[in-house]
């Protein structure tokens, strides 16, 4: 289930100086009627706009014990801080950093951020005393109201929305476990029916004098032909099978229809007179009603003294439910948990990405050119926009839909995927990178290529998070000859670019070597990981046209080696043109059931210069609208919505006003077709997370630089 934002977020701030103390319940807890501070910097001459977001519960400590308690206490009421803000140096001969690695110990979720006005403790000191370096921050004294309100806003943001993570993780880690065993039940109970079905066939193997008992029963479809392939005697079974209603009007039906491709094209008859006898052969055919079902099938000939055949003696078996059942279990090994959790992932986890992409984009644009804001925010977009590729890769997989594979350099996503690694690995691991071909283009999808990447280095990473050690990437050229394409079947002779990933970690046994690519095996303890990253990988190369191997020794590392095969063709250069932002009078209704998504919609559209009514209640928004609708130029709506749909809401804005364009939102594009989207009359279907670029883009492709403004508004 999707989480908004909460309301109010706790900080806790710990200084000697009673001074600071004030300062920081100034700035960060101003009276709701009162003029904001933050926003006055932000827009010298502006009025104090309404206050919006969320509000802090800021509580003060000026000594370890104090703080230390207020951290325990925080906890047990499950009403935990989100920042502690911690001077580096307290009264009375206090270490402000022995304070935060106690704050620590108690809540290891809390973000850190040490506050000092002497650059007497080195960065290297700050992340050694009080781990993990990615929880904590340093500020120094003095600093502007407008940058401890942004970072406090960031910090809790990215606070929550570790917590909700960790929700979701918990959730699908559970429902892996379910699914996991109703696939093991359901994989007994096949191979229960298949031994079944095989001691049914080596019944009609044992004896030739029950011939003609087993050709009346319904089992298999036993038939007997002429020389020329006509059915002249047939049972119930064989009629059904075929789609006739009886034996006597199966009479005459030509065996040849039922083609065999291990037969290399010739007929039943003429592979007969070589053979005599054939057994268990295979085959898919289209009968007479149109159904297309899998038949095994085994004949015998029968000739007479002088060598001629006078009769083909065989049955039949449909074993379309059996391939049915063996088609759902490999898809279900592969992926069906994910693919069940799907559109639910889409929906929710777009919902999150959107809140952090919109934030994200605001406070990038407030940051000033230049800054270390500046640049984690970019850094954190960068990491957003990853994950909602992500999503729709899972949706991909999930219903077996086509690639976007295009011809890309590989160097810059290695480098790309290392500079994201590196914030979130341990010191104590180094990373080398090591690049030894100057050509590293291939044909490959982006995002799978970063995925190959990050599920790589991350699972290095893990076998060396006790002791440390050195990951090394590297690029180089391989040519694979005949001799090697036997020894890799996977791959045919030709160029390819090798991806290595070595670790010094604790290895891989040897009686695990040959499981660590199944789905869902895991050695990680639960919580840790769901089995999946390997297999993901060993299908993501597979599917192009690569091979992956490994070679471990018990405490001597891994070592990955990943064969791409190396294309031709000009890698595309992207080019990011400049935002349009088309600016134009006019009201829009924008509907959406997370609070966070309807506040940052409300910067997007007054930043376009429209005017703006939110609503997280289709019905209300609908109500509303009914009211005034020459009020409205445009409607921006959720599809997933409860009680009443964006289709829905679409279809009574049309019969409300006809002509109101509507735009759609969804992180789920296979849940609407094109046709009920034009029965709606939806004028643009917009993908979650809703960037500021695609709603640009939309508002041009609707209304135009030129276009006349809608009906403006009457209050």
């Amino acid at each position: 289930m999707s989480q908004s934002n909460p309301n109010t977020y706790r900080i806790l701030a710990v200084d000697a100086d009673q001074g600071v103390l004030s300062l920081y319940r100034d700035i960060l807890c101003l009276e709701p009627d009162g003029p904001r501070l933050l926003e006055a910097l932000a827009a010298p001459g502006a009025g104090g706009p309404e206050r919006s977001g969320p509000d802090f519960d800021l509580v003060l400590c000026r000594r370890r014990a104090e703080a230390e308690e207020q951290a325990r206490r925080a906890l047990d009421e499950g009403r935990p801080f989100a920042v502690a803000l911690i001077d580096v140096r307290l009264e009375a001969g206090q270490d402000g950093l022995e304070a935060a690695a106690a704050i620590r110990a108690v809540d290891s979720g809390v973000e850190i951020v040490m506050v000092t006005g002497q650059a007497d403790v080195s960065l290297g000191e700050l992340n050694r005393r009080v781990p993990p370096p990615e929880k904590l921050l340093y500020l120094q004294k003095p600093f502007k109201p407008q940058e401890l309100r942004q970072l406090a806003l960031s910090l809790c943001t990215k606070w929550h929305s570790e917590r909700q993570y960790q929700g979701l993780n918990t959730i699908l880690w559970e429902t892996v476990e379910e699914r996991t065993a109703e696939l093991g039940r359901a994989n007994e109970q096949l191979k229960q029916e298949l031994a079944e079905r095989v001691q049914v066939l080596e019944r009609l193997k044992r004896s030739e004098e029950r011939y003609r008992l087993l050709f009346e029963e319904d089992i298999t479809g036993n038939f007997v032909t002429g020389p020329d392939g006509r059915v002249i005697a047939c049972n119930e079974a064989f009629a059904s099978i075929f789609g006739f209603d009886d034996p006597e009007t199966a009479m005459g039906f030509d065996i040849h229809e039922v083609a065999f491709e291990t037969l290399g094209g010739a007929s039943i008859v003429e592979a007969l007179r070589g053979a005599r006898s054939l057994r268990n052969l295979e085959t898919a055919h289209r009968r007479r009603d149109g159904a297309r079902i899998w038949l095994v099938g085994s004949f015998n000939a029968e000739e007479d003294v002088s060598g001629e055949l006078v009769e083909i003696r065989g049955w039949f078996y449909d074993i379309t439910e059996r391939r049915k059942l063996e088609e759902q279990l490999r898809l279900a090994q592969k992926m069906e948990a994910l693919g069940t959790l799907a559109g639910g992932i889409a929906h929710d986890f777009n919902n999150i990405l959107g809140v952090i992409l919109g934030y994200s984009e605001i406070v990038l644009d407030a940051a000033e050119e230049g800054t270390a804001l500046q640049r984690r925010m970019r850094g954190v977009l960068t990491a957003a926009h990853r994950a909602r590729d992500l999503v729709q890769q899972i949706l991909n997989f999930s219903r077996q839909g086509g690639q976007e594979r295009k011809p890309v350099k590989v160097v810059p996503l290695v480098k790309e995927a290392l500079k994201l690694l590196r914030s979130s690995l341990p010191a104590s691991v180094e990373i080398r990178l090591r690049i030894e071909t100057p050509d590293d283009l291939v044909a490959a999808d982006p995002t799978q290529l970063h995925q190959i990447l990050l599920n790589l280095c991350t699972n290095a990473a893990h076998a060396m998070r006790e002791g440390g050690g050195l990951l090394e990437v590297a690029l180089s050229d391989d040519v694979v000859d005949a001799e090697a394409a036997r020894a890799l079947p996977d791959l045919t002779p030709g160029a390819y670019l090798r991806l290595t990933v070595r670790d010094t970690g604790h290895g891989i046994p040897p009686e695990l070597a040959d499981r660590i690519f199944d789905p869902f095996f895991t050695t990680k303890r639960p919580g840790e990981g769901t089995g999946m990253g390997l297999a993901v990988v060993h299908g993501i190369v597979r599917s192009h046209e690569g091979a992956v191997t490994v070679q471990s020794e018990p405490g001597e590392g891994a070592v990955f080696n990943v064969y791409l095969p190396k294309t031709g063709q000009a890698a595309e250069i992207e080019a990011e043109t400049p935002l349009a932002v088309p600016r134009r009078g006019g009201r829009v209704l924008f509907v959406d059931d997370e609070p966070a998504l309807v506040e940052i919609g409300r910067e997007m559209f007054e930043a376009f210069g429209w005017e703006f009514e939110g609503f997280t209640d289709s019905p209300s928004a609908m109500a509303c609208f009914e009211k005034t609708p020459e009020r409205f130029g445009l409607v921006v709506s959720d599809q997933n919505m409860p009680r009443l749909t964006g289709l829905e809401l679409a279809e009574r804005v049309a019969l409300a006003r006809p002509g109101t364009p509507v735009f759609l939102c969804t992180g789920f594009s296979d849940a609407v077709s094109h046709d009920a989207l034009r029965r709606a009359g939806v004028a643009e279907l917009l993908m979650k997370p809703l960037l500021r670029r695609s709603l640009a883009e939309a508002l041009e492709r609707g209304f135009g630089a030129a276009a006349q403004p809608s009906p403006a508004s009457t209050e």
